[in-house]
């Protein structure tokens, strides 16, 4: 019987790593101002890093990489201050939870299966999240209607949180589309078996 895993994702990964290294230096580069492009300021496919990136790679890569690598940058960006925070403190192990989550799994999924997973962390980082910003923030009244508020309007003079979930479910819907192209053209040119659009969970 062949293991759940016995796609030969460890050989077809050089496309995957390459987008993921790209993803990485441009959150780098945003983060230390370098790059203040108004196209790409709301480009923000982490969640895709953490789901779709641990997914396309063999369960010899350790799901945590992924996430420490986001950890890495922001700390070597902005300061280890910025991850030592409550807040991000919180989020992190969002990033976390999605790369363990697809670890297990990886070749049980097809495109179809592995981008209703990537929407489904999306959602519930935006929950968390915004469950935090509700917490920690003064603007909001602590109880069902400033809860809502963080949901919908958010703080007074700034963008609502649904716009940045549009541009997240965008951007990682986006990102993870590229990555499961990237694997399955590199497998395909290696004549290795590639991700289907549909497949079934293992039993």
């Amino acid at each position: 019987m062949s293991s759940p895993d016995s796609r030969p994702a460890s050989r077809a990964f050089l496309l995957p790593l390459a987008l993921i290294i790209a993803a990485a230096a441009f959150r780098w580069a945003r983060l230390k101002g370098y790059v203040t492009l108004e196209l790409l300021e709301n480009f923000t496919p982490w969640m895709a890093l953490a789901f779709t990136g641990t997914l396309v790679f063999s369960k010899r890569v350790s799901f945590i990489l992924i996430p420490l690598l986001l950890v890495l940058i922001d700390a070597a960006a902005t300061g280890l201050h910025s991850v030592l925070h409550w807040e991000a403190l919180a989020v992190y192990p969002c990033f976390a939870a999605a790369a363990l989550l697809a670890s297990r799994w990886r070749g049980q999924m097809g495109m179809l299966g592995s981008l209703l997973g990537v929407v489904g962390c999306s959602l519930v980082f935006f929950a968390i999240t915004n469950i935090v910003a509700w917490i920690s923030s003064p603007a909001y009244a602590k109880d069902l209607a400033g809860l809502v508020q963080a949901f919908t309007t958010g703080e007074p003079g700034y963008v609502s949180p649904l716009w940045f979930l549009r541009n997240s479910l965008v951007s990682d819907l986006g990102f993870s589309l590229l990555l499961l192209a990237a694997f399955n053209t590199e497998a395909a040119f290696r004549q290795q078996q590639r991700i289907p659009l549909r497949q079934p969970l293992a039993a």
